[in-house]
């Protein structure tokens, strides 16, 4: 059974948890590199014969070292570089066009980390590790509405 949205009445922010694209792609990689050396262990081969069978697979994703670009320069793309182990990331969607002034209403509320405004109604905020989320984010939501 689907249940039916209903659209805000007033001004308001729903929000979403930010996927972060890159932790799955490494988590696919660990998976498969954990069933290589399961079948390594099953099979009794040694780690040449393994690299030959991953060859003749053609599956395996270390062939490539997966790269990001930063204000950094170029980094490696690694689990420690992922911007998703440093931030709790939520995505605003408002039902109101975003202002260039808005950037800073969203980053005076204690807690904001980092906002980046994505498109004329949708929005990205950091939220700091020691601050509970949806407390932030209900202070971002009131400031918003406040705002306008």
């Amino acid at each position: 059974m689907q249940s039916k949205f209903e659209y805000p009445s007033g001004y308001d922010v729903y929000w979403e948890k930010w996927v972060d694209v890159y932790q799955e792609q490494l988590e696919e990689q660990e998976a498969y590199l954990r069933e290589l050396e399961d079948i390594q262990q099953e099979l009794g081969i040694s780690d040449e014969e393994l690299g030959e069978l991953d060859a003749d697979l053609n599956m395996s994703s270390l062939q490539h070292i997966k790269t990001i670009m930063t204000p950094f320069g170029i980094l490696p793309l690694t689990e420690q570089s992922l911007v998703s182990n440093h931030f709790k990331l939520w995505v605003g969607h408002c039902n109101f066009k975003l202002l260039q002034s808005h950037y800073q209403v969203i980053g005076a509320v204690e807690g904001v980390e980092s906002v980046d405004i994505m498109t004329p109604y949708r929005f990205r905020v950091g939220i700091a590790k020691l601050f509970v989320d949806r407390k932030v984010m209900s202070a971002v939501k009131q400031s918003l509405v406040e705002s306008l």
